[in-house]
């Protein structure tokens, strides 16, 4: 005799993240279960130094642009060829 579940269904019929995530692919329902996983583990400290690293990293890439754009502006300095006699 089966164990009714959710609807009326067999508990082993029964998939609650079927019912969550219902009309996603079955590829993306990995998604919920890895997010409450996250959430777990990520603390307020550990998203603030994340955010703090990710400010640290596109500040770094945007004077990197700004001197090459800088860079490709200034004259380039003509180099004679040197003869050996």
């Amino acid at each position: 005799m089966p164990i009714l579940g959710f609807g009326g269904l067999s508990v082993l019929d029964a998939h609650l993240l079927d019912t969550v995530a219902r009309g996603l692919r079955s590829i993306k329902k990995i998604m919920i279960p890895l997010t409450v996983v996250v959430a777990c583990v990520l603390n307020a400290d550990a998203v603030t130094n994340l955010v703090r690293q990710a400010t640290w990293l596109v500040v770094a890439v945007i004077v990197l642009i700004v001197v090459q754009a800088i860079a490709d502006r200034l004259p380039q300095p003509r180099v004679k060829p040197v003869i050996v006699a």
